[in-house]
């Protein structure tokens, strides 16, 4: 049986996949997940760590071909942007490819 903070961590994740599909984020997706964040049914800590979590398997994803596009480059930004991320939350490998060339 899931503990009601997993089971609420898998929704953020599943919002966090439908937000960010197309690589866009529209003023309803912002709401509803600024909505999510004052829900209460996950604390700031947690949060982030779904955040992180979500940043990470986006950045394996980018690296699944061997080669990290400008524009997955760009995607990854307006993700660590919209998520509020501070840089020392991310991979290391990750910030090196995010450092070069913009």
């Amino acid at each position: 049986m899931s503990t009601p903070n997993a089971t609420a961590g898998r929704e953020l994740t599943r919002l966090l996949e439908s937000i960010f599909a197309d690589d866009l984020v529209t003023i309803p997706e912002r709401t509803q997940l600024l909505e999510f964040q004052a829900g209460g049914t996950l604390d700031a800590l947690e949060i982030r760590r779904v955040f992180e979590a979500f940043v990470e398997k986006r950045w394996g994803q980018a690296l699944a071909d061997g080669r990290v596009t400008d524009y997955e480059k760009l995607a990854l930004r307006r993700v660590i942007e919209e998520l509020s991320l501070p840089d020392e939350s991310l991979p290391l490998q990750l910030r090196l490819a995010l450092s070069h060339g913009h």
